[in-house]
């Protein structure tokens, strides 16, 4: 799971925001369920109080149940009678033998002795076991004149218990709340981003020669069909930039071939002359170094513009990779010797691929052309290949001046140069390494490059084994 991504975000704020609405709704619901538990059980206890008076009548004794009471008040009255106290308006207390176990404990621990002054009202008491009670407090005028104030509670151990297990209950819920909210916004954010990912899928297969693709929307939601929009209109800027661009190149490219031509073709010309003093022939002699410098800069272009217009058309049919790869190092080795440097073939195994000849000539030959450039005198390229039972590798390494690590992303884009291989006298424009992963990736292959600053350079090329029936791999 990536915290980072926009489904975690939106399911974690999903489920926080459910979460936090229902701890904030549940503690107004625990509020409003205490109140009304409140109010109800003084409603009862006040009942209770009204019906206790109405069946109580006094005596010269002091007072006693009204014989008319019938057995269901007498039920009732018997489970009112062990709560109970009757005191004078001062607070004595009348008739203490009629009370009940509890009663007596707390009166003995004084406990109650806030109540007993109290002519009315409600008021809390705990007993000295920790049991808690409510009273009521209310006085009764009897026909007689006599006036004694009752004092009535109740056990809160119910409706706090009550209250505790709707707390609970409430504080449980809140993780399993969370846990199932943040789920079902996972579930959401997924499906409400799918179509996004559907789009991202067909953005990443648009290359520079795919740039006429376009997405097909099915989806009907608004945001979608205008991110489909947006995006097919941007590819279509960018097909016509590109293509003009191609364009642009080829044609630059076209133009310059004649008068480069011409002025190359002249200047040979001229250099014929005899009666040319040694000074102009040698401005001549380096005209004519940078003039065919540009024209292999100028031909590269033009290739590059027809490979990215998708115009160079392959001529694939099996080629031994093995004869090719000695053939070039045998011949590459003539221009090592120049600088002392030795190209040491390994014993190469046959292995037959589907491919253009002349394109991957070319392009194994720019790589055995760039480790000698970049070699260091007296050094010495190592050609190497292997083969397994799908696919060859072929290695060449060389001891020269290396590639930095933040350079080697690069060195496959077009004109691109790293610092210590900005050097005029190498003859290169850039433009080789382009071409040759063009070359590699048309042959459905790959290449790779390993390397470090001043430690040499070395290049992996992968490419499928032919499949043809007169093959048989060893």
């Amino acid at each position: 799971m990536n915290v980072r991504t926009l489904r975690f975000k939106l399911g974690l704020t999903n489920g926080l925001f459910i979460s936090i609405f229902f701890v904030v709704f549940g503690y107004i619901r625990y509020q409003t369920f205490t109140y009304r538990a409140d109010r109800n059980f003084d409603r009862r206890l006040e009942q209770q109080a009204d019906f206790f008076s109405e069946n109580l009548r006094s005596t010269p004794e002091g007072f006693d149940w009204e014989p008319s009471a019938t057995p269901a008040d007498v039920m009732a009255l018997d489970a009112i009678r062990p709560f109970f106290v009757l005191t004078d308006l001062e607070g004595r207390i009348l008739r203490e033998e009629y009370y009940g176990y509890y009663v007596q404990r707390m009166l003995d621990a004084q406990d109650l002795n806030e109540i007993l002054h109290r002519p009315s009202g409600f008021t809390d008491a705990a007993s000295s076991e920790g049991r808690r009670f409510r009273f009521i407090s209310s006085t009764i005028s009897f026909p007689s004149g006599q006036k004694v104030v009752l004092h009535l509670g109740r056990s809160l151990d119910e409706l706090n218990d009550m209250k505790r297990e709707y707390w609970l209950i409430w504080a449980y819920s809140v993780p399993l709340v969370l846990i199932i909210s943040v789920g079902v916004g996972w579930f959401l954010a997924a499906r409400a981003l799918r179509p996004f990912g559907e789009v991202a899928n067909i953005a990443e297969q648009i290359t520079s020669q795919k740039l006429n693709t376009q997405i097909v929307n099915v989806r009907r939601e608004q945001e979608i069909q205008r991110l489909v929009q947006s995006f097919n209109a941007m590819v279509a800027r960018l097909s016509r930039s590109f293509e003009q661009m191609r364009t642009f190149n080829a044609n630059v490219a076209h133009e310059l071939r004649t008068p480069l031509a011409i002025l190359q073709g002249e200047t040979e010309v001229a250099l014929r002359s005899s009666k040319m003093s040694e000074e102009i022939r040698s401005v001549l002699i380096s005209n004519l170094e940078e003039l065919g410098r540009l024209t292999r800069i100028v031909n590269d272009i033009l290739t590059l513009s027809e490979v990215e217009a998708g115009s160079q058309i392959l001529e694939k049919k099996p080629v031994n990779i093995r004869t090719l790869v000695a053939d070039l190092s045998e011949q590459m080795q003539l221009l090592a010797m120049e600088r002392n440097i030795r190209i040491e073939v390994e014993e190469l195994p046959d292995a037959i691929v589907e491919a253009d000849d002349l394109w991957i000539r070319r392009a194994i030959l720019n790589l055995l052309d760039n480790a000698i450039k970049y070699s260091r005198d007296g050094g010495r390229i190592q050609v190497s290949m292997v083969r397994d039972e799908t696919r060859v590798h072929v290695s060449i390494r060389d001891e020269g001046i290396g590639i930095s690590e933040q350079d080697q992303p690069h060195i496959f884009d077009p004109m691109f140069r790293t610092d210590p291989a900005r050097h005029r006298d190498s003859g290169g424009a850039g433009l080789g390494l382009a071409l040759v992963k063009w070359v590699i990736e048309a042959h459905q292959g790959q290449i790779r490059v390993k390397s470090q600053t001043n430690q040499g350079a070395e290049f992996q090329l992968e490419f499928p084994l032919s499949r043809s029936p007169g093959f048989t791999p060893a």
